[in-house]
């Protein structure tokens, strides 16, 4: 049975019209996507932090990112030669020796208020090593850093970091040695 009112549009009118249908669906679809977008939160900013605060945290950051680095660079040091505190001292320096000096240049970081500030010196600590090459004391025996000068407290500690993490050949028994860390612009 056949209605005349009702259009008749064969395989290729009905392909035609699934395809229009699709069509302006799709550009539906293609619309709203458009259209939406994601808000992201947006950080706020704790209130009442003091500007010195904020300096403290961040100076508490980077201490504890040094201490990791000066841990690892030691870690990649070989065991110095006994009696190196001695041989700097004198200027008798060995071949060996120069690991000491490429680990302090390593590891050293010049502190930001002391760069500022122009704070130059060095600080020599005192090391008692046990038999196994291990590090067990340390003493601060000089500081040339000007008493309140900016970053002074900071050199010192890291001074002392740096120097606590070195190893030593073993030996019979505990030896001392002295080294420094000197800060200056060159």
């Amino acid at each position: 049975m056949h209605f005349s009112n009702t259009p008749d549009f064969g395989k290729s009118g009905v392909l035609f019209l699934v395809l229009l249908l699709g069509l302006s669906h799709s550009k539906t679809l293609a619309q709203t996507s458009f259209n939406r977008w994601e808000a992201q939160p947006v950080a706020t900013q704790k209130v009442g932090a003091s500007a010195a605060q904020k300096e403290t945290k961040v100076i508490r950051t980077k201490a504890q990112q040094d201490s990791l680095r000066i841990v690892t660079a030691a870690a990649q040091t070989p065991p110095l030669k006994r009696g190196i505190g001695q041989r700097v001292k004198e200027k008798q320096v060995v071949s060996e020796d120069i690991k000491y000096y490429e680990y302090v240049r390593k590891t050293v970081r010049y502190p930001i208020e002391a760069v500022r500030a122009g704070t130059e010196g060095r600080v020599a600590i005192q090391l008692t090593v046990d038999a196994a090459g291990q590090v067990v004391g340390t003493t601060v025996v000089e500081n040339t850093i000007s008493e309140g000068a900016a970053g002074r407290e900071v050199m010192v500690q890291q001074a002392g970091r740096i120097l606590q993490q070195l190893k030593f050949e073993p030996t019979a028994g505990v030896t001392v040695e002295e080294l420094s860390v000197t800060y200056s612009y060159q």
